[in-house]
């Protein structure tokens, strides 16, 4: 019915978060890839598919951490990473795509790599993981933690030259700096 209406009123019925190009072939993982804690790619191991998949295709590095008044939060409250970490993850993971791949690089802080996705659904992506974190009661030993995070964003193009994790790790400053949620370019 809709897409009637769209052509009746001269609209075209947008599509949500489609790719610009399809996405490689499935990434294989063993379970030595696999932090235990959070359930995440060891950084080391997402470091090395990063870079294969910088030389096949487009997409987007987003790298989320907790902002900085959620991590003086836990400071303060005597949280410990292992009460937050599995809960983070989960979080981020519910908001991502199932291709899409999830990694625990240190402390609070996680990288997403957005398989051939073009800038404007990284910010979609990016929204949805500042939501999921919004909406997750954090249960640590103290209590329930109200947490937020911030999310930088750096897209990439097949074989270009830039160093994508530096870019997305500035961006993530810059959104810090900003007092904004995301800062993705």
């Amino acid at each position: 019915m809709k897409s009637v209406f769209d052509w009746f009123s001269g609209k075209k019925a947008q599509q949500g978060e489609r790719r610009q190009t399809d996405v490689p072939a499935a990434i294989p993982v063993a379970s030595d890839d696999i932090d235990q804690l959070t359930g995440a790619l060891k950084w080391h191991r997402f470091t090395a598919l990063l870079e294969a998949e910088q030389q096949q295709a487009q997409g987007v590095l987003l790298v989320v951490d907790l902002s900085s008044r959620s991590q003086s939060l836990a400071l303060t409250a005597g949280q410990k990473e292992e009460e937050i970490l599995p809960w983070l993850a989960q979080a981020i993971r519910q908001a991502m795509r199932s291709d899409d791949l999830l990694a625990h690089v240190d402390g609070y802080r996680f990288a997403v790599l957005l398989r051939g996705a073009p800038q404007e659904v990284a910010e979609a992506v990016s929204n949805r993981i500042l939501e999921s974190v919004d909406d997750t009661i954090f249960m640590t030993a103290h209590g329930i933690a109200q947490l937020g995070v911030n999310v930088g964003g750096a897209s990439f193009a097949p074989g270009a030259e830039r160093d994508v994790v530096e870019s997305a790790v500035s961006n993530l400053d810059k959104a810090r700096e900003a007092q904004r949620p995301s800062v993705i370019l």
